[in-house]
């Protein structure tokens, strides 16, 4: 109970976006939520450019039929795969089954869940600061070859010294928390990129008149995709524990592959600026685009 009650308490003190307080609210207010984001009184600048990006959209606003725009549903298609790919990771059934999957190879399947869960809480605390100086498409990259190599090197050991089986009473001990190490290496790498990324980026990509049926739309295929990978733990008797870690791996790589061709970076770029990413008609680098970042304006 207690976290649920420090986020909502923390609620209260969290702003209002620029962009949506400069569209019920007015300037004035977007301005001082504006300084209080930015720490300074040199917001001017962006102002008007978020004035002028509001008054664009409001002129030109079409409702839901805009999300079937080409370079809207480019990017619909690209965050609601973005969720689904979450998904398809495997953390939910890491996390959710974990002390079954470990119970037999580490005889303590309770402390080798409570590990992993930590893990990840403690992982996400990096992560903080890395979406910002890293860059979200180089996170998620790096993420996806992090959470390979885990579910790899689960998997490698699960075949090399279990036979592919939890339920090997040959399995040592030793070999099992290896195993879990493993797993934990996949929950890190998923703790600092795929899981808070995913839903950073799908908000940051739509213009202000669609994002939040936008993001609605990646949110409903995140929780589709969550109830489909709870079926994937029915492969276990089909697959053996390793095939399952394989399959993973494999859908990993997916992830990466995704990322490189269709997820330009979006780090440091102002949200009025970031049509130039996605305009149907200028294709672009993924890796290389030059976009103005609210510091680049000023100067």
């Amino acid at each position: 109970m207690a976290a649920p009650i420090v986020v909502m308490l923390g609620i209260f003190f969290v702003p209002e976006s620029p962009r949506w307080t400069y569209l019920h609210k007015g300037k004035e207010e977007a301005e001082r939520v504006l300084k209080r984001l930015r720490q300074t009184d040199n917001v001017g600048h962006e102002l008007q450019v978020i004035g002028d990006q509001v008054d664009e959209e409001l002129a030109a606003q079409k409702g839901l039929a805009e999300l079937l725009e080409p370079s809207i549903f480019k990017r619909v298609v690209i965050a609601m795969l973005l969720q689904v790919l979450q998904q398809a990771t495997g953390i939910n059934p890491i996390m959710s089954y974990g002390a079954l999957i470990f119970k037999d190879i580490t005889n303590a399947g309770i402390y080798s869940a409570f590990f992993i869960s930590g893990v990840n809480f403690l992982s996400t605390i990096p992560a903080m600061r890395w979406v910002d100086t890293t860059g979200r498409r180089k996170l998620l990259l790096i993420g996806a070859v992090g959470m390979v190599t885990g579910h790899l090197f689960a998997a490698i050991l699960f075949t090399a010294i279990c036979d592919g089986n939890v339920d090997d009473a040959g399995c040592p001990k030793v070999g099992g928390w290896f195993i879990c190490l493993g797993s934990a290496f996949f929950v890190f790498n998923f703790a600092i990129s795929w899981g808070p990324v995913c839903w950073i980026y799908p908000a940051e990509i739509f213009p202000l008149s669609v994002r939040a049926s936008a993001v609605s739309l990646s949110t409903a295929a995140n929780w589709a995709m969550g109830a489909v990978m709870t079926e994937v733990v029915k492969l276990f008797p089909h697959l053996n524990i390793n095939g399952v870690f394989f399959l993973f791996a494999g859908l990993c790589c997916i992830c990466g592959v995704f990322v490189y061709f269709f997820c330009p970076e979006t780090k440091g770029i102002m949200l009025e600026d970031i049509e130039e990413l996605f305009h149907s008609g200028q294709p672009k680098s993924p890796a290389f685009v030059e976009v103005k970042s609210p510091q680049q304006s000023l100067a």
